[in-house]
């Protein structure tokens, strides 16, 4: 690898997500593989552990939360949610109920988290990866077209929708 290549890298955990120096050799050390990702979408997957899930910088780094694609932590956390057994925490870091572990939502395979974590069948969980990937897709294509005029009352139809189909 070329060291600018490294030094993007180092520099996105450094001064965008905000790891200490410790912390970010004891993430290139446990999930080497971060080194060829894109640092715009390290970020972004930093900002989904941190904002969305509310994850610590220590559970990041020990969770080897990184090395995870976006696509399975999205699918996994956003189904736990929908199912009403993962909570966003508050600005205190609290929540109503509490929260899987990281390790038992993506260390595992689908099936033990279907059954273990999520309580839910393969077959929900499918056609919720298909529901999802179809939003995510409409979400970035609104955001291309600089299209934002969707109504609140529309989201919450399209959510409910889902939730009929689920």
């Amino acid at each position: 690898m070329h060291q600018r290549d490294i030094d993007r890298i180092v520099k996105v955990l450094r001064e965008k997500c905000l790891f200490t120096v410790q912390q970010v050799t004891e993430i290139l050390h446990r999930c080497p593989y971060v080194l060829r990702e894109d640092p715009g979408e390290l970020e972004y997957k930093f900002q989904y552990a941190y904002f969305r899930m509310g994850m610590k910088h220590s559970d990041v780094v020990r969770t080897d939360f990184l090395q995870y694609s976006i696509t399975k932590i999205r699918q996994r956390h956003t189904f736990l949610e929908r199912l009403g057994r993962y909570q966003t925490p508050d600005k205190k870091g609290q929540t109503q109920i509490p929260n899987p572990l990281v390790k038992d939502i993506l260390r595992v395979s689908e099936a033990e988290f279907l059954s273990r974590t999520a309580c839910s069948s393969a077959e929900e969980f499918e056609v919720f990866k298909k529901l999802l990937a179809r939003e995510v897709e409409e979400e970035s294509e609104s955001h291309m077209s600089g299209d934002e005029s969707t109504s609140e009352e529309e989201e919450e139809e399209d959510q409910d929708q889902e939730e009929e189909e689920l």
